[in-house]
């Protein structure tokens, strides 16, 4: 269904779109397709599983379309969400922007926007209109690492503070020493990773098994023709699982996602497959690692380059 909602100016009209094909047609439409989270293919198995309502707000000039909200509305909450943003705070869709055809529209369309709307994981150049907006603040970064002067595991250790680069060189080593066996593509290992994420934290997303099902798709879509491609990274020990790495390639990106591990058992796993990660992107000629969104503060900010990202609730 679609329904025009207000007239902005003669020309100018606000258009509602939730019907699914015709969302899909307009994300193809605006969509830069600059990252994973630009790829309907990734953000439709969110809808697929939790099947909140799509609100796509398109502003049209004189009848053709000059910008796009893509958005959903949560019921529980009574909110707007970036479509694919579960409202959960883990902010499971980045690098979001505002799609214009032109930068004169950019006010019109936030005028567009609905109330009560949380628009998480901002961009900061997507921001810059929005300067001085008091409803604007900052939410999680993400860390980056650029591969242009990154040859080796080695190369990046040596980029990093001493004492961190020796904390990270003796977990490598602590690892090694147990004679591990690296698994590459076993996505039966996704089991084991939700598990030990699941017990680990008790905000655990995979305590839904909707979130369960969501991530099951993202990765039989990454092995079959999607616009990215699903890549696992197991580790064992004495035959047990004691780590998983669920990564995906986009373009010339590759994405750490999620990750689940027993630092018991295993300590310094986290840190080995962190290193086995970069290795494995390495190999594979990417121009740039997305170690996705982290806490204020967090260890990775003193690991890799940090990029700031923006909230605004309406």
């Amino acid at each position: 269904m679609s329904l025009y909602i207000k007239r902005l100016f003669e020309f100018m009209n606000v258009k509602f779109v939730e019907e699914r094909g015709e969302c899909k047609k307009l994300w193809e439409e605006f969509s830069p397709h600059l990252s994973i989270f630009d790829e309907w293919d990734f953000r439709f198995s969110f809808l697929n599983f939790f099947e909140y309502k799509l609100h796509f707000v398109l502003l049209e000039d004189d009848n053709q379309n000059v910008g796009l909200l893509p958005l959903w509305y949560i019921s529980e909450q009574n909110k707007y969400f970036w479509f694919g943003d579960i409202g959960d705070g883990f902010n499971w869709q980045e690098e979001n922007s505002f799609w214009v055809k032109d930068k004169k529209y950019l006010k019109f369309l936030m005028e567009s926007c609905p109330k009560s709307t949380v628009l998480n994981s901002l961009k900061e150049n997507a921001c810059d209109f929005l300067i001085g907006d008091e409803r604007l603040s900052r939410s999680n970064p993400k860390q980056l690492l650029i591969m242009d002067e990154i040859h080796s595991v080695d190369d990046f250790l040596m980029t990093v503070d001493k004492k961190l680069r020796q904390n990270l060189r003796r977990d490598k080593k602590r690892v090694e020493d147990l004679n591990p066996e690296i698994v590459f593509d076993h996505f039966e290992d996704f089991e084991a990773l939700m598990k030990f994420n699941s017990d680990k934290f008790l905000d655990s997303p995979f305590k839904d098994n909707r979130m369960v099902k969501t991530f099951n798709h993202v990765i039989e879509n990454g092995k079959s023709g999607a616009k990215y491609k699903s890549r696992m990274i197991s580790v064992k020990v004495n035959g047990e699982i004691v780590g998983v790495d669920l990564n995906f390639i986009c373009g010339d990106i590759y994405y750490t996602m999620l990750c689940g591990n027993d630092t018991e058992k295993c300590p310094g796993i986290g840190h080995f497959l962190t290193m086995l990660d970069m290795q494995d992107a390495l190999s594979m000629g990417v121009k740039l690692i997305d170690f996705a969104e982290s806490d204020e503060g967090s260890y990775k900010e003193k690991l890799f380059k940090t990029l700031p990202q923006f909230v605004i609730t309406i």
